[in-house]
């Protein structure tokens, strides 16, 4: 992915804010670890401004490649290969970076698209049926 590195930057800096949230807990420089947190969160926000910075023009890629399977029943090939465009068009593996889910639900969730599960009696796989697109900010 084209924007792995920026990834693994915004995860390395929430891992480190959140290890400062438990330092604060048992150490009397606050105000230290206040300013170092602040220091990160301003690097968080300038690497997150440009991982994001183009994700309107991904979306209306990705609603190009969704809109002829609109309200038609996507199995689990086709679920896959959908994953594997919409994290190809945005270059990153999930929709929220400080989220650890990114699957194929939380892709659709996060670009506000429509969509239902179908339980498939046949196997153990949903069908996916997209029925629209909601409004994406």
């Amino acid at each position: 992915m084209r924007n792995a590195k920026l990834e693994r930057a915004i995860i390395k800096i929430d891992n480190e804010i959140a290890a400062m949230n438990i330092a604060k807990k048992y150490l009397t420089n606050s105000q230290e670890i206040n300013e170092v947190q602040n220091t990160l969160n301003n690097k968080r926000q300038l690497i997150a401004d440009e991982l994001y910075v183009d994700d309107k023009k991904c979306y209306e890629l990705c609603c190009d490649a969704i809109e002829e399977m609109l309200d038609k029943e996507i199995g689990k090939d086709e679920q896959q290969e959908l994953l594997e465009v919409i994290k190809q068009n945005f270059g990153r593996q999930s929709p929220n970076v400080s989220k650890k889910s990114s699957g194929l639900n939380a892709w659709l969730k996060e670009l506000s698209i429509e969509y239902t599960w179908v339980k498939n009696e046949e196997t153990d796989w949903d069908m996916l049926i997209i029925t629209g697109f909601g409004l994406y900010e």
